[in-house]
C-alpha cells in the first residue's frame, strides 16, 4: 500500500548474492491432499520492491525459495524486482508496467491491456491448462477503513471518496477486460490476486467491524470469484486475517484484510497468510496465520525484519473444477 512515485532502484543483482546470512529457515510449501492437478499461489506486496528493509531483495528469495510456487502474483515491483526474482527463481515473468507482476513456473504470456499500471494480465500454461491470471493492486487513496467510524449509518459518505470511486473503477475495468480476453481466447479458470487497498464485505459483516459492503471486492464477489482465504477460514472472527499491516502499531494504523487471491473456475484446496508480526495483539492467534520467523519489529524499528515486506503473503492451492 504506497502512493509514492515509481522511481529507479540500483541494487547489484540477486545472481551475485542469493541470500541474506541471518535468514530463518523458510517454512515449507503450502499444500493439501488431492488426487487432481493442482496449482499452488503466492501472492505477495514487495514493499517499494524490498528496499524498506535491509537486503531486502535477497531476503525476499529467502521467502520464496522452498515454496514450490506454480503462480507468483507481485505488487510494488518498482520495475525491476519482478525481472530480478524470476531469472533467480526460474519464473518467467509478464509484467505491463512498474508495479504489478505475474510469474510463472511453466510458460506466461503477457496480454495488452488498458488497466496500466494497476493491473497485469497474462495466460499462464499450467498443469491444469491455461489459465488467465491478473496481478492487482488497486489504488491506495482515502483509505476506508480510516473512517470506519462513519460506517454504517453514512456509508454513502465514505463509499462516495474520490480513492473508493476508483478502486471500484479499477475492479470494474479488470472484470471488462477478462470478458474480453476470454471472449478472444477461450473460456479458462481466472484468478485475480493482488493489493487491492480496500477490505471485503464478507469480513465487515456487523459483528467484529461495523456492516460495510466494500464496492470494489464486492465487484468480485457479485462476478462469481471464490475468496480463497475465506473458503477454507469463513469465520472472520476467529480468522481475521489482517494482511496490512502487522508491522504497524494499531495506534498507528488500523489493520485489515486487503490482500486477496480470487479464482473462478477453480476449486480451493488450501489457503493462509504467511509473514511476519510484530505483537500478540491478532495474527499469532489468527489460525490462517504462519510465522515466518526470526526478527520482526514494528515500524520505525523494521529495517532488519527478518520478513521484508508490511504486508503479509497470501498463499492458496487450487485444483481444477
Amino acid at each position: 500500500m504506497t502512493a509514492d512515485e515509481h522511481h529507479e532502484h540500483d541494487e547489484t543483482d540477486l545472481e551475485e548474492t542469493m541470500t541474506s546470512p541471518t535468514s530463518p529457515a523458510t517454512p515449507t510449501a503450502l499444500t493439501a491432499e488431492t488426487d487432481r492437478p493442482a496449482l499452488r499461489l503466492f501472492c505477495w506486496n514487495l514493499w517499494f520492491g524490498g528496499e524498506k528493509v535491509n537486503l531486502g531483495r535477497h531476503k525476499q528469495v529467502d521467502v520464496l525459495r522452498g515454496q514450490q510456487i506454480d503462480l507468483l502474483f507481485l505488487q510494488e515491483c518498482w520495475g525491476d524486482a519482478g525481472g530480478r526474482l524470476g531469472r533467480t527463481l526460474g519464473m518467467t515473468v509478464a509484467q505491463q508496467s512498474w508495479d504489478n507482476a505475474v510469474l510463472a513456473a511453466g510458460g506466461v504470456r503477457l496480454l495488452g491491456t488498458g488497466t496500466a499500471p494497476y493491473a497485469t494480465a497474462a495466460i499462464a500454461q499450467t498443469r491444469v491448462g491455461e489459465v488467465l491470471a491478473w496481478s492487482v493492486h488497486l489504488a491506495p487513496q482515502d483509505y476506508g477503513p480510516y473512517r470506519s467510524a462513519e460506517l454504517p449509518e453514512r456509508p454513502d459518505a465514505v463509499f462516495a471518496q474520490e480513492g473508493e470511486l476508483t478502486r471500484d473503477q479499477q475492479a470494474q475495468q479488470v472484470l471488462a477486460e477478462t470478458d474480453r480476453i476470454l471472449t478472444e481466447h477461450g473460456d479458462m479458470p481466472v484468478i485475480i490476486a493482488g493489493d487491492f487497498n480496500v477490505p471485503s464485505p464478507v469480513d465487515w459483516e456487523g459483528t467484529d467491524r461495523p456492516a460495510a459492503d466494500w464496492p470494489a471486492t464486492r465487484r468480485l464477489i457479485d462476478a462469481g470469484y471464490t475468496d480463497a482465504f475465506r473458503a477454507v477460514h469463513p469465520d472472520p472472527v476467529r480468522t481475521p486475517g489482517r494482511s496490512w499491516s502487522q508491522i504497524h502499531t494499531l495506534t498507528d494504523e488500523p489493520r485489515d484484510r486487503i490482500d486477496f487471491i480470487y479464482v473462478r473456475g477453480l476449486d480451493v484446496l488450501a489457503a493462509d497468510h504467511l509473514g511476519g508480526a510484530a505483537d500478540g495483539e491478532d495474527a499469532p492467534d489468527d489460525q490462517g496465520f504462519v510465522e515466518y520467523g526470526g526478527v520482526c519489529r514494528h515500524i520505525p524499528d523494521h529495517e532488519d525484519n527478518e520478513f521484508p515486506s508490511d504486508h503479509l503473503a497470501v498463499r492458496a492451492v487450487v485444483a481444477a473444477g
